[in-house]
Order: C-alpha cells, then sequence, then structure tokens
C-alpha cells in the first residue's frame, strides 16, 4: 500500500506539505468546461503570462477540476519551461486525475529543477510506488529524507516497501526508538507480527493509540494481534468499544462482526451481520460472515447463495472456500464440496480443518486412500495449530511479567514457550532480551545463537552477537556477525556503525569510513553516524 497526497480540502494548502490518502476519482473530466471565473479568464486573455495560467490552474484543482487544471499548467510550461513550481502543479493535478503514468514525467522534470523541494519528491515516490517502481520510488523518498529527516510520509513510504520485501528487521531497527505518527505506528507493528514478536506488535498498538484513540487501521491491527495470541476475549473488548464509539463507521462495525463471529457470539451478530449487508449487498465480507452465520444456524441454503456470491467477488480467500465446501456437503453436493476444499487447502495447506473436511468428501465418494492421506495431514497440522497456540499463551504471560518488572517469571515462561516450538527464531530472541536484563550473557548468547541457527538472516540477533562479541574482545567475531546483520538487512544503520566503530579498533580507518558512509546514505543526518565520521577522519588525518 501506498499513500497519495491528499486532496481533500483546500488546493492552496497541498501546496504547502503532503498528507497520505487513497483518492480515487470517479469519472474523467476532459469532457467538462474548462471555464473558469471572469477575472481569472480576464487576466489570461489580456496577461497571457505563466503566473496567470497557474492562477487558473490553481483555481481548477481546488474545484475538483483536475484535467482543466492540467491543460491551464500546460499552457503555462510553454511560457515558461523552466519553471519547477508548473510542472510540480501539472503533475499534481495528473496524479489527483488518478493519472498516475502521465504524473511522472512533469514531476522528475520538477525535482530535476528544484532538488530540494520535498514535496515534489514526495510526490513523485508516491506516483512511482503506484505503479509498482519500488526501487525508484525508494530513491525518491531518501531524497525527501536528505531534506527532512524528520518526514513522516517518506518514513512510511520506505518501511512500506521495506516491509514488501520481506526485511521486516530493518523496519523494527529503525522505527522503535522513533517519535511515530498513525502510519509509521501500523509499520512497526506489522514487522513485529511478520518477525513473530506478537507481544512487540501488541504492545506497540496499544501505545499508539494513546495518541491515535478512533484510529480504526491501528485497533483493527491490534485486535488481529490478539486473535494471533488467542487472546478472544481481549480483541471483543476492544472491537466493541471501537463499534460503540463509532456507530455510523461501516469499517469500525465490520471489525466487530468480525470478532463476534469468531467468539461464536451469533445472538449479537446475526442482526449486526443482516445491517451491514443491507447497507453493502456487494462486500464481499459481509456475504461471508453472513453466510458463515447462515451455516451455523443450518440454513445451508441461504448460506450457499451468500458464499456463493462472496467468491465471485473474492477468490482466493481461503475461509470463504472452506465454509462454502462445508455447506455444499450438508446440501449432498459432494462433488461441489471436494472441489471448495481443495480450492481452500491451496489458498492455505496450513489449516487442519480443511483436511478433515476434506477427507470426509472423500470418504462419501469412495476415495478412501485419499480420505486417509487428508486424515494423517489433519493430525499434523492440528498438533502444529495446538503448539502454536500454547505457545502464545505463553508468550504473551511472559510479556505481561516483562511489564510487570518479574524477569525471571517471563524468562521461564519463554523457557516453555521455545520447549513446544523450539525452531521459533522470535521467542528465543525475545528470551535473550530477558537474560540480557537479567545480565545472564551466557544463557543470553546461547539462545541467539540457536535463533540464529534457525534463521541465520536473522538481523537483530546477528547484532545482538555481534555486540557480545565486541564487549568481549572478539573483534573478528564481532565484524563477521555485524556484517552478517547488514547482509540480512542492509538499511540497518545501527549495524553500519557498529562495523565501523569494529573496524576503527581494529585501525582499519578506511574501511570504517565507508562503513559509515554507508550508514550516512540510509540516514544522512543521523548525529551518531556524523560524530563518527569526524572522529574518524581527524583520526587518519593525524595519523
Amino acid at each position: 500500500m501506498f499513500h497519495h497526497l491528499c486532496c481533500a480540502g483546500r488546493w492552496l494548502r497541498i501546496l504547502a506539505f503532503a498528507c497520505t490518502v487513497a483518492l480515487a476519482v470517479s469519472q474523467p473530466l476532459w469532457s467538462a468546461s474548462c471555464v473558469g471565473p471572469a477575472p481569472l479568464e480576464a487576466r489570461v486573455h489580456s496577461h497571457p503570462d505563466a503566473d496567470a495560467y497557474a492562477a487558473l490552474g490553481i483555481w481548477f484543482g481546488e474545484n475538483r477540476k483536475s484535467e482543466c487544471a492540467a491543460q491551464a499548467f500546460q499552457a503555462g510550461l510553454k511560457l515558461e519551461p523552466n519553471s519547477p513550481r508548473l510542472p510540480y502543479l501539472l503533475g499534481l493535478s495528473l496524479y489527483t486525475a488518478g493519472k498516475l503514468e502521465e504524473s511522472v514525467a512533469p514531476l522528475q522534470h520538477s525535482v530535476e529543477l528544484d532538488t530540494k523541494d520535498e514535496k515534489a519528491h514526495l510526490l513523485l515516490a508516491s506516483a512511482l510506488a503506484g505503479l509498482g517502481r519500488d526501487k525508484e520510488a525508494f530513491v525518491e523518498w531518501q531524497a525527501a529524507l536528505r531534506i527532512d529527516p524528520n518526514s513522516k510520509m517518506a518514513l512510511d513510504g520506505i518501511a512500506k516497501i521495506l516491509l514488501a520485501a520481506g526485511d521486516n528487521e530493518t523496519v523494527i531497527a529503525q522505527l522503535s526508538t522513533m517519535q511515530l505518527d498513525e502510519n509509521l505506528t501500523l509499520d512497526l507493528a506489522i514487522a513485529y507480527g511478520r518477525a513473530g514478536q506478537l507481544d512487540n506488535a501488541a504492545s506497540t498498538l496499544i501505545l499508539g493509540l494513546k495518541t491515535f484513540p478512533n484510529s480504526t487501521a491501528l485497533i483493527s491491527s491490534l485486535v488481529s494481534v490478539y486473535v494471533k495470541q488467542v487472546r478472544l476475549a481481549e480483541a471483543d473488548k476492544v472491537a466493541e468499544q471501537l463499534a460503540r464509539r463509532n456507530p455510523r463507521d461501516i469499517e469500525s462495525q465490520r471489525v466487530y462482526l468480525q470478532v463476534l463471529v469468531l467468539n461464536a457470539e451469533n445472538q449479537t451478530a446475526v442482526p449486526l451481520a443482516r445491517k451491514l449487508l443491507a447497507q453493502a449487498p456487494h462486500d464481499a465480507d459481509f456475504l461471508y460472515l453472513n453466510g458463515v452465520l447462515e451455516r451455523t444456524a443450518g440454513d445451508f441454503a441461504a448460506a450457499r447463495k451468500h458464499l456463493e456470491e462472496s467468491v465471485t467477488l473474492d477468490p482466493n480467500r481461503y475461509s470463504t472456500r472452506f465454509n462454502l465446501g462445508c455447506t455444499l456437503e450438508q446440501l449432498q453436493d459432494n462433488a461441489g464440496a471436494k472441489e471448495q476444499l481443495q480450492k481452500a487447502i491451496e489458498l492455505d495447506p496450513t489449516e487442519p480443518e480443511s483436511h478433515f473436511e476434506l477427507a470426509k468428501v472423500l470418504r462419501k465418494l469412495g476415495e478412501t486412500d485419499a480420505a486417509q492421506q487428508q486424515l494423517l495431514l489433519y493430525q499434523k497440522q492440528l498438533k502444529d495449530k495446538s503448539d502454536h497456540a500454547l505457545a502464545a499463551q505463553k508468550s504473551t504471560q511472559a510479556a505481561e511479567a516483562v511489564r510487570a518488572g518479574d524477569k525471571q517469571k517471563a524468562a521461564a515462561l519463554y523457557r516453555e514457550a521455545i520447549a513446544v516450538l523450539p525452531d521459533n527464531a522470535g521467542l528465543l530472541y525475545q528470551l535473550a532480551l530477558v537474560l540480557n536484563d537479567l545480565n545472564d550473557t551466557k544463557g543470553e548468547r546461547a539462545a541467539l545463537e540457536q535463533a540464529v541457527a534457525v534463521d541465520p538472516a536473522f538481523a537483530l540477533a546477528q547484532y545482538q552477537l555481534g555486540y557480545l562479541d565486541s564487549r568481549d574482545g572478539d573483534t573478528a567475531g564481532a565484524e563477521q556477525r555485524f556484517r552478517l546483520a547488514i547482509k540480512a538487512s542492509p538499511g540497518y544503520v545501527q549495524a553500519w556503525l557498529a562495523l565501523a566503530a569494529t573496524l576503527a579498533t581494529e585501525s582499519r580507518i578506511p574501511d570504517a569510513l565507508q562503513a559509515v558512509d554507508s550508514a550516512l546514505k540510509i540516514a544522512p543526518d543521523n548525529s551518531a553516524a556524523l560524530e563518527l565520521r569526524k572522529s574518524l577522519t581527524a583520526g587518519q588525518a593525524q595519523r
């Protein structure tokens, strides 16, 4: 997901700063009459200079006539081709009209003419990201950061590109110590969640909600984390509070309905589901949720209708396929049930219930051997799911013990979770952090080494091992660990600086300077990097 520049409100406000919003244009405006107010039209005709066309274009944009605005800015550019402002305005009008591809060229021209124009870099990055040109977008986000190191929009753009590339550790390293806005809070929580650090994800979201208490995105994400942690009562409470605060917000009601269905609170869910489907009759999610409730109530014909409609709108949702397969089985359509359950397994082969239901259908169809294979898969995956649920519960209890200051209890609980899931690198890393607080260096190192044995690309664990090696005087080992952290996460500024400091202790000043410069390419205004480079340069001059 990327973020557009916000065009709600006054057009002139857009020129001052960029904000993020997804914009949809309902219909093209080329057919609209491009006639502005009389004073501006008179100015264009009597003094047809670039400023006159710019003023007219701004008026069109302010009145949501983006295509007319583009024509005015193009006319102005013919008179003043080297103006950095006009190509930016032209790019903005094309972008606002949904013409991302056409907006790129004038925006590139604008940043070429004025490399210090932050808003042009931001808008160009958004356009490139919207076109799937992430590498080019990344360059523009970084250019905006060099102008304003605290640009939340640029940081969010970079974080989303890193998340899409699976580089969760770099996002965690960059954002975990920063003051976050709503989008960056969500980015960090997603990174923690994907890295298996659900406790940190929940803590990040809870902290974010203190600043943004009505954020549907943060609350929805927190509910999702609670569900993964099997904290269903807390998920229900949070979702209900959101729904009560926002009774007319359909997205808030959606989150609440999803939790109600998950918790089998059908008496409350049924009327809400029907109400929301009446408001949005072609919403795949509401069709699916109504179908689930109808299937539970035994109204299989109604369930089939709604689930089939949902599948048509969203064919790649595991749960819809699964519920439709189970419904068709109840309606004695075993061939149809087999097809839907097989598609469900293709979408998510790790869910045990689909294998069990498919085994039942295959047995009815006389495919005994295939049914037995599905049962074996069901038994294995059921155990795996149970293990993950138990480990998640222990991990949650451990995080609560950490917050309560009982680190010994937390370490014991993390060890219990690891005993269930010995190959979970995230749990091992969390244990290592607690052992660090307990000054159990030997135990910390053992947990970290086990974590990187499971996942050699775990940048945070490699970095911490490098820190331990450095503290023990093993500079060669520290260098190796920091390089492994950087290999796994090239944007990890702390790892670059740690590598530079390690190389400096070995009197490898040119290599150390190169490492610092790599850090500064990522974070040009990083005070620690700038200070280290200054010290290294001074030291090199004295040699």
